[in-house]
């Protein structure tokens, strides 16, 4: 099997399974992410100034609009279990605890236990007899316990108001992103449209999103294509849309940042996967 991809939606956001033969570039996303590396070649993400080792107990932990990459070791295929963490979700789960959530280290120590979940949150997602309500509760505790994990002994971050304490060119800036998807466009314009010098626009993202305008833009022209392509639109229009000069460059960038192609992102996103990721017929 070159390359495999499951989806589940729940309350708590996305759950995607994930076997990859490539590195991923350096991205980011609108959610908080957490990652867990599940068997193949091992593989590195590097957070900012940090190198993370993916392995059974350190998994990835990021939040929103952190930059990372994917970097393999060697030849192969990597299987990961990957959780795109609802912001909603995690605001309700921070009132209910009085606390507030982010990721202090991107190394996220993975206990015996939560192992052990993942591999029953990884079953549920590809068994033929899956049953929604029995996903989510797996899931919701082991994303409850990596995140208590990931606090203890840490020193908790404030909570991350992105649309709220952000400034207002740089909102400006995101909204018009947004608002142009489909457009061709550069950097240097977008921040001339919100009245910044390239310097300083550089310098907002980076203080505020702990990102940079080019990683930020990818995300969202990633979101966008997404979205499109689960909602079925045609491979080739969603590229031409898109700005694409070709549908085979669409094909890398998606690629590149999703760690799948996009018929492959397709197919799962609109029907479940008739096989199992590791390519074994389930008995």
């Amino acid at each position: 099997m070159a390359e495999a991809y499951a989806l589940h939606e729940g309350a708590f956001g996305t759950a995607i399974v994930l076997e990859s033969r490539a590195n991923l570039v350096s991205h980011a996303h609108s959610e908080s992410q957490l990652a867990l590396w599940l068997g193949g070649n091992r593989a590195v993400a590097n957070v900012g100034t940090e190198v993370v080792p993916y392995g059974e107990n350190v998994a990835l932990g990021v939040n929103a609009f952190e930059a990372h990459d994917m970097v393999m070791e060697g030849k192969g295929t990597c299987l990961f279990l990957v959780f795109m963490i609802s912001k909603q979700w995690l605001d309700a789960l921070g009132n209910a605890t009085g606390r507030n959530f982010r990721f202090p280290s991107p190394r996220v120590p993975i206990s015996s236990a939560m192992r052990r979940s993942c591999w029953r949150v990884l079953d549920l997602i590809i068994s033929a007899d899956k049953s929604r309500p029995a996903i989510d509760d797996e899931v919701e505790r082991l994303l409850e316990a990596a995140i208590a994990a990931s606090t203890t002994g840490g020193a908790e971050l404030p909570a991350s108001s992105v649309g709220v304490m952000l400034d207002h060119r740089l909102r400006s800036a995101i909204a018009h992103m947004r608002e142009h998807v489909s457009e061709i466009t550069t950097i240097d314009e977008i921040a001339a449209k919100v009245g910044l010098s390239r310097a300083h626009f550089f310098a907002l993202f980076r203080d505020q999103l702990n990102t940079t305008p080019q990683v930020f833009w990818s995300g969202v022209r990633v979101e966008e294509a997404m979205r499109r392509v689960a909602e079925g639109g045609a491979l080739t229009e969603v590229a031409m849309d898109l700005g694409f000069s070709a549908p085979g460059n669409f094909s890398r960038f998606f690629k590149e940042h999703t760690g799948v192609s996009p018929s492959i992102f397709k197919r799962a996103a609109r029907d479940p996967s008739p096989v199992t990721v590791t390519g074994i017929p389930r008995e």
